[in-house]
């Protein structure tokens, strides 16, 4: 026996199947596959970077390592980051960096409030400052030889010396003019002459002179007792002009640059630090060429990054370059990334956990002996 369908039960059910048909016929619009952003997508990153020994060196074979490399090389692999390196000149990166044709730069790239207005830094990794480098050859002249012993020091004792000299002359007429008128009896003009005679051979260390009157006398053991004494600083005077004239380049501090030949990289940290001072000097293309100027004597100082300047006086110019134990206007090494880029939190992470291994001890000592 079949049960009576209420009327209101069947009136449902028509209505759905009517809407069911007439959304069938509603044509539907098409929906875009959507594909999620993986974080290990390939994506290659241009990294721009320069030739700055020990931090970047390209072997002929085109590839690049040393400090600033290797650490890039290191983070990279860590954060699996593909990139490729574009040699570039350093305005060129920082243009290329602002304008996000590149994704980041290495080498020994300096921070600086003004490149800071144009893009962003990660983390220092290295701390230096401006060195100075000069020739350990000894280019003496005849000339330059008579410049180091006529000093002003030595004009003033020689000064001091004469006025002794005529002084006790005048005494020693004097006091003998009457006791010794064998000697200094006659015209003045010849007694004078006689004491000025006798007082520079006593100054000098003579001995034998005997003077016959008592004042004479006292005057001649003063004269020999003053002899040693000038005798002795005049010897001093002439040695350490010599000594220190072989040894010391006239560059004690960062002032004394304004009075020597200054050789330093145009377009650098360095060339702006002297350009603020007012310091002339001469910009050269690359760290190298700065150097050669000074090795070949074109040049008395080279001014730049005292890092590099120690790698390259050890290694190239051995012998024949030092660097001044001086290091003046600090600055910080790190990698430069555009303005607001996503890059910069995990490269900042994991660069502060590599600094903190020995790894990164071994890397700097490798090839910087710090």
């Amino acid at each position: 026996m079949m049960r009576a369908t209420h009327p209101l039960l069947s009136l449902t059910a028509v209505l759905i199947s009517l809407f069911g048909v007439a959304s069938d016929c509603i044509p539907q619009e098409p929906v875009d596959a959507v594909t999620p952003v993986s974080a290990d997508a390939d994506i290659l990153l241009k990294v721009g970077t320069k030739q700055s020994p020990p931090f970047a060196i390209k072997h002929a074979d085109g590839s690049w390592t040393r400090i600033s490399i290797e650490l890039w090389e290191h983070l990279a692999d860590e954060l699996d980051l593909e990139f490729e390196f574009q040699e570039l000149t350093l305005p060129e990166m920082l243009v290329g960096l602002e304008e996000g044709r590149l994704d980041a730069a290495v080498a020994a790239i300096s921070v600086t409030s003004e490149r800071h207005e144009r893009i962003d830094f990660c983390h220092p990794h290295y701390s230096t400052g401006l060195g100075i480098a000069v020739s350990t050859r000894d280019r003496s002249t005849p000339w330059k030889l008579l410049g180091r012993v006529v000093t002003s020091r030595l004009l003033k004792l020689v000064a001091a010396m004469i006025v002794t000299v005529l002084g006790c002359g005048f005494l020693f007429w004097l006091f003998e003019r009457k006791s010794n008128a064998t000697m200094f009896g006659g015209k003045k003009r010849h007694g004078l002459g006689m004491g000025f005679w006798w007082s520079m051979i006593l100054l000098l260390g003579n001995k034998s002179l005997m003077p016959v009157s008592t004042m004479g006398r006292l005057l001649a053991t003063l004269a020999m007792f003053s002899s040693l004494i000038v005798l002795s600083i005049l010897t001093g005077v002439i040695t350490s002009v010599l000594t220190v004239g072989q040894l010391d380049t006239g560059i004690r501090r960062s002032t004394d640059l304004y009075n020597v030949r200054v050789a330093s990289v145009a377009d650098s940290t360095s060339a702006d630090y002297l350009r603020q001072r007012h310091i002339f000097f001469r910009g050269y293309e690359n760290p190298r060429a700065a150097m050669e100027a000074v090795d070949a004597g074109n040049a008395d100082a080279f001014v730049y990054d005292a890092a590099l300047l120690k790698y390259l006086a050890s290694d190239e110019f051995a012998n024949r370059i030092d660097v001044l134990p001086v290091i003046f206007n600090v600055q910080e090494y790190a990698i430069a990334l555009p303005q607001e880029s996503e890059l910069r939190k995990p490269l900042n992470e994991e660069l502060l956990r590599y600094r903190e291994s020995d790894a990164w001890d071994e890397l700097v000592y490798r090839y910087l002996g710090e």
